[in-house]
C-alpha cells in the first residue's frame, strides 16, 4: 500500500507543558501511554500507546484481572473505573493486566491504544 505510514503502536508528540520521562504514563488528548523516550519542554518523544506496563496505581484502589480501568489524572495514577473527576480519563481500552490489591503503589496494567473520554 503506498498509503501506510506506520503500524500505529506508537506516536511521536511534543512535550507541551512540561519535561516527560522515559517510562511516565502520559495523556494525548484522549489518548494514555507510556513515554518510551525523554523529552525536555518542546522536544519530541515517542510514546506506546498499546502493551503492558508496570505503572502507578492509586492508593487504596484494588482491582481482578481483566477489570476496566481509569487514569486518575490527580493522583497521576490508575484506579478502578468510578466517578471520573475533571482530566480522568475513562473508556480507554486500558484494562488490568493482573489483580492488585489496595495496599500496592504500582500494578501491570494493559494499554491498548483506544482513545477514551477525558473528564471536563
Amino acid at each position: 500500500m503506498k498509503n501506510f505510514v506506520q503500524q500505529g503502536n506508537t506516536i511521536t508528540v511534543a512535550a507541551a507543558a512540561a519535561a516527560v520521562a522515559a517510562g511516565q504514563v502520559v495523556v494525548i488528548g484522549a489518548l494514555v501511554g507510556v513515554a518510551a523516550t525523554t523529552a525536555a519542554i518542546g522536544e519530541s518523544y515517542v510514546a506506546n500507546l498499546d502493551g503492558v506496563y508496570e505503572v502507578p496505581k492509586a492508593a487504596g484502589a484494588a482491582w481482578t484481572q481483566g477489570q476496566p480501568l481509569m487514569w486518575d489524572a490527580s493522583a497521576s495514577a490508575f484506579a478502578a473505573v468510578g466517578t471520573p473527576a475533571t482530566g480522568d480519563v475513562t473508556a480507554a481500552g486500558i484494562t488490568a493486566h493482573a489483580a492488585a490489591a489496595s495496599a500496592d503503589t504500582v500494578a501491570l496494567v494493559r494499554f491498548a491504544g483506544i482513545p477514551g473520554t477525558v473528564a471536563a
